[in-house]
């Protein structure tokens, strides 16, 4: 039932060692496990500041642009603050510079950026602002997506435990502006399993389905929409051919 996979692979290294890596990967994993290799990943949101704009990651990711291959960005600004937000913003732009269309690398990004979920004033707030302007500024790229997950893991203690709707009341401010800005077509439904679990329990996972049910109903998506959010956005993004 594995239809994808998207490892870890080391970017900041540059072009040639990550060709390298990749031929030793495919070499390892078969003809039939690396054809399901769609895309690789390297969190930021523990690195110092810069990482994703070295030289090397960025001639990395065209790499993988040309080899057909998305990146997963893992950023963090709850708790790395703006700047990191800011770096992503750059370092897509650096990769996608001076490429042909067709060679741009696809950027899924990865929990909603993980921002502060304990704001309470929305319209003044300077880091729900940033994390706004960054949302807005990251989906004027085509070639880029957003994943639905993350919230549980980034919610306060005193709501992880709470209903779905009463977790959904909270997140709609987040919600409605990474639907506003990426559009059903570009978002993706995920269950950050089994980091998900980590103070809300076994029932986490269900409970983050109904949030982003309940977000479709709200922004009354039509059944098409919610097919994107469910899994056409995620075959569409990661290239994943129906059988």
């Amino acid at each position: 039932m594995c239809l994808a996979v998207v490892p870890w692979a080391p970017l900041p290294l540059g072009a040639d060692e990550l060709e390298g890596y990749l031929a030793r990967v495919e070499e390892t994993a078969g003809p039939e496990a690396w054809g399901r290799v769609r895309g690789f990943r390297y969190l930021l949101q523990d690195k110092p500041l810069g990482v994703g704009l070295g030289d090397g990651f960025v001639e990395g990711l065209k790499v993988l642009g040309r080899r057909g291959f998305a990146f997963d960005v893992g950023v963090d600004q709850h708790r790395r603050g703006r700047a990191q937000l800011e770096e992503c913003v750059e370092m897509i732009d650096r990769a996608h510079e001076g490429v042909p269309e067709e060679e741009k690398v696809v950027f899924i990004i990865n929990h909603l950026c993980k921002p502060d979920l304990t704001i309470i004033n929305f319209t003044s707030d300077a880091s729900f602002i940033a994390w706004r302007t960054a949302m807005f500024t990251l989906s004027k790229c085509s070639k880029t997506y957003m994943k639905l997950s993350g919230g549980l893991a980034e919610l306060p203690e005193s709501l992880k435990n709470r209903s779905a709707e009463d977790i959904f009341e909270a997140m709609y401010p987040w919600l409605a502006v990474v639907l506003a800005a990426f559009g059903p077509s570009r978002i993706m439904f995920g269950s950050d399993w089994p980091v998900c679990t980590v103070g809300v329990g076994d029932g986490a996972w269900e409970k983050w389905k109904k949030i982003v049910e309940r977000t479709c109903y709200m922004a009354s998506l039509s059944h098409e929409d919610q097919a994107m959010i469910w899994g056409g956005t995620t075959k569409k993004a990661y290239g994943i051919k129906d059988d």
